[in-house]
């Protein structure tokens, strides 16, 4: 199917519920059952067992072997499998498109063809474009859009992106991911003072580098957005994100790392968070789990029961279910250290922003 005339976000939110029972009922996509607990503490978290997940792993692995960090590098480099995000798509997957920004491709809004979480979508330009980039201020508008959009509906939307596969992406086509939620992790920034507007900071108690930087307030923006209206947003949203990134490269430069080992990008409302990262997954003697941004956003998820027993005694041994995804984060002493030199030589964070 190729992609349809542009409508707006509230729209393609309203299309959501009856395209994903259809592509369900259907087949083209699949739906794994899934229980959930939470974990209570200063950083609370989400923990969700999915066992039939662990099922097609298995069957994966006895067709392919086992997928370790290397191999699932090589499964997204490899440039045999067509990308799913190439028009023409598939119909039952397809929902609809949303403008470009000021000058920029359209956008699909897809469904994931593997959902944990009811009507997980996806947003992804029409043409190619490299899922280890960060998106564009237009994407990041029209996304945002998305936010206020379900906001509006008194509906809690999180957006979210795995930069490279070193950040869990598992596409090398550019796509930002939406599931209905209120994640954990904004709790944990609740505390945090933010002195301005166009400061990012660091999380001050957390273990690794979590930049969070503010975004506007949306009460008074208008939705639907109109195309001056999103251009605008864009215009707002860029800075933040620049910001984020530059402080971001700048610790990954002091801890020894580059900006090759991905980075993790959440969006509410109401903040922009980004984790730069070390490890796709967490490996101990008793647990591997793969990671992605949902685990920066307090979202875990397990393939069994045995899984989250093994789950549940690490991160006793690791301080916590936070010290598990500290490791695969960089120190936070380094995003402190980032912030000093800044200080010292421009009075500010996020100054500069080059290398993309």
């Amino acid at each position: 199917m190729e992609p349809t005339t542009p409508v707006k976000p509230a729209d393609i939110l309203a299309r959501l519920p009856g395209a994903f029972d259809a592509a369900h009922k259907a087949g083209d996509l699949i739906f794994f059952d899934s229980s959930v607990r939470t974990v209570h503490g200063e950083f609370p978290f989400e923990v969700r067992t999915a066992p039939a997940l662990g099922e097609k792993k298995k069957a994966a692995e006895a067709q392919e072997g086992p997928e370790g960090p290397e191999t699932k590098r090589k499964r997204v480099d490899a440039p045999e499998r067509p990308s799913p995000f190439r028009p023409p798509y598939v119909p039952g997957l397809y929902v609809g498109s949303v403008a470009g920004v000021d000058g920029e491709v359209n956008q699909s809004v897809l469904l994931n063809k593997f959902a944990i979480l009811p009507q997980h979508f996806l947003l992804c330009p029409v043409e190619e474009e490299p899922q280890s980039l960060p998106p564009t201020p237009g994407q990041l508008a029209q996304a945002y859009a998305f936010l206020l959009a379900a906001s509006r509906e008194r509906r809690d939307l999180l957006a979210f992106y795995n930069g490279g596969p070193g950040a869990g992406a598992s596409q090398r086509w550019r796509h930002i991911q939406f599931v209905e939620a209120r994640p954990p992790v904004e709790s944990w920034v609740r505390s945090m003072v933010f002195e301005r507007p166009d400061r990012a900071v660091i999380h001050p108690t957390l273990p690794y580098l979590h930049i969070v930087h503010p975004l506007p307030p949306s009460h008074n923006l208008p939705s639907p957005m109109s195309a001056d209206d999103l251009v605008e947003l864009a215009d707002r949203l860029a800075p933040a994100l620049m910001r984020s990134f530059d402080l971001a490269f700048d610790a990954l430069r002091r801890a020894g790392g580059d900006r090759s080992q991905g980075w993790n990008l959440l969006m509410t409302l109401e903040h922009l968070h980004l984790i730069p990262r070390s490890s796709p997954t967490y490996v101990s003697e008793t647990l591997a789990i793969d990671i992605n941004s949902l685990g920066y956003a307090g979202m875990l998820l397990v393939k069994s029961e045995a899984e989250d027993a093994a789950l549940d005694s690490v991160a006793k041994a690791e301080g916590g279910l936070v010290g598990i995804i500290a490791r695969c984060g960089i120190p936070r002493e380094f995003g402190e250290q980032a912030l000093e030199a800044d200080a010292t030589q421009h009075g500010g964070a996020g100054a500069a922003f080059d290398g993309l």
